[in-house]
């Protein structure tokens, strides 16, 4: 391997499922600056004469379910979105900024979605509902899409995350 040695990183997913519903994100691979003695705080390894390392951060993005809400005329699913800042080794760490925004978007173009964001923070949620599906209705599926972002040390880490929902009648 040449003396630039190239580290990647690669946003991993989480898979927790509640209520059945949950999206893993996926990544594009980036280049992590060089790594000379890593710290606590910055677990990536140096590698050796020729070596590699391992990427010293994840983003995880992960859409979940909580439930339904029922009005009499209509029914919609709610949700939680969230990005997560961890070492491979899935311990949490602190990011210097963190954010979520998310959108569910209905059979009949309503979009309803929410945004939040945090300096020092290693998680960043946030709940929102569908739009409304009347309860006579025959598109039901609504598409809920997450954007993640996080830096850590002026490095960008970024995914996205997406899954289309069946609102049930």
């Amino acid at each position: 391997m040449s003396s630039s040695r190239k580290r990647v990183f690669t946003a991993v997913a989480v898979a927790a499922f509640s209520l059945g519903v949950v999206t893993p994100a996926q990544a594009d691979p980036y280049q992590l600056p060089d790594i000379s003695e890593p710290t606590p705080e910055d677990p990536g390894t140096g590698g050796g004469s020729g070596g590699s390392t391992t990427a010293a951060y994840v983003l995880q993005g992960v859409i979940q379910t909580e439930g339904t809400q029922s009005d009499g005329t209509g029914r919609r699913v709610k949700l939680r979105g969230y990005s997560r800042f961890a070492t491979p080794g899935n311990d949490r760490r602190d990011a210097d900024y963190i954010n979520v925004r998310c959108t569910a978007t209905g059979p009949t173009g309503a979009v309803t979605g929410d945004y939040d964001s945090e300096n020092g923070g290693a998680l960043v949620d946030v709940h929102f509902e569908t739009p409304w599906i009347p309860n006579g209705a025959v598109l039901r599926t609504v598409h809920v899409a997450c954007t993640h972002y996080a830096t850590k040390s002026g490095v960008v880490y970024e995914t996205t995350s997406a899954t289309d929902i069946a609102v049930p009648y």
